[in-house]
């Protein structure tokens, strides 16, 4: 690290950070990076690799390439996005034909009591996510913590599957329109979508709904558990 009103570089550095009113690099200068800045001096060749080059500086030969790295990673993972929610659409839809009681008893709790759902579903993630740790440290608790950790993955991932058909019977609901349960369901799936996409506030929006639907989830175990757990005759 250097600091000064003139900094003249003559030497082999690896890592370099430099500030100053006059910045030299007396030989050659080799720098990666994604953003990279010369607003410096380099007396020989600058060869500069990164997505993004300014040059305002100066240098005796500039040989800079752009790099397609992050970018073809970044498609990568938009794509990626894409079809995960693509496929979250196609598994709600399916549960929704084949387990419609399920989906509007849960989509009940959600509707009910939002906030309460909310909190109890951070509070179970949380104790849910300690407790399988716990579990599997102890390797006598491994399988109970494996079938364990199956349910919870399970549970998250149908979590806001219900909140999307929450919140489009809610929005149906408020417009006072009357469309089928799949075009409710699609509805909602669109507007959180869009929502998740939010700089900032979307990772925050979709932890709220994964929390709301697991917490909803939780308490529609809850009040059918009797029937759940009550022995064939």
């Amino acid at each position: 690290m250097a600091a000064g009103g003139e900094i003249a570089l003559n030497g082999t550095v690896k890592n370099l950070v430099a500030a100053g009113g006059e910045i030299s690099i007396q030989l050659d200068a080799v720098i990666t990076g994604q953003r990279i800045s010369n607003a410096g001096t380099v007396s020989r060749n600058l060869t500069v690799r990164a997505g993004a080059f300014e040059n305002t500086g100066s240098a005796g030969r500039v040989d800079y390439q752009k790099t397609a790295g992050l970018d073809a990673l970044r498609g990568v993972m938009r794509i990626f996005r894409v079809l995960m929610m693509l496929g979250f659409l196609i598994l709600g839809v399916i549960l929704l034909k084949l387990f419609p009681t399920l989906f509007f008893s849960v989509e009940a709790k959600v509707r009910n009591s939002p906030l309460r759902n909310t909190a109890v579903g951070v509070a179970l993630i949380i104790v849910s996510t300690v407790m399988i740790f716990v579990l599997t440290i102890t390797i006598v608790g491994l399988p109970l913590a494996a079938v364990m950790g199956m349910l919870f993955v399970i549970a998250l991932m149908l979590a806001s599957i219900f909140v999307y058909f929450a919140l489009g019977r809610a929005v149906c609901d408020a417009l006072t329109v009357k469309p089928s349960d799949l075009l409710s369901f699609v509805c909602g799936f669109v507007l959180l979508a869009l929502l998740f996409h939010i700089p900032v506030a979307g990772m925050f929006i979709g932890f709220g709904a994964l929390s709301l639907g697991f917490g909803s989830i939780l308490y529609a175990v809850r009040n059918n558990l009797q029937r759940l757990t009550a022995p064939t005759t």
